[in-house]
């Protein structure tokens, strides 16, 4: 997952600001994706349900919408991630 996060931040070659996953709704991943930085895109399941147009009686839903701001890994030191 650091490989990817830091290739769209290295010299920004892709002018790329959010990394977006429609990650499966499991336990295990989206404990993967929230201990790489990702947050929901929409908190709610029920909203993001109805942002979706899926409806609320299909909950839980199969995938939930995340997001990583890159923004974010500007403090990170360069030589750690590029060899």
């Amino acid at each position: 997952m650091d490989l990817i996060k830091n290739w769209f931040r290295y010299n920004n070659k892709t002018g790329c600001r959010f990394i977006i996953v429609d990650a499966y709704n499991s336990d295990s991943t989206i404990h993967y994706y929230q201990k790489n930085g990702f947050k929901y895109l929409v908190e709610d399941e029920r909203f993001e349900a109805k942002y979706m147009e899926i409806g609320v009686g299909r909950l839980p839903l199969n995938t939930r919408l995340m997001y990583f701001d890159l923004l974010g890994m500007e403090d990170i030191d360069d030589t750690v991630y590029i060899s």
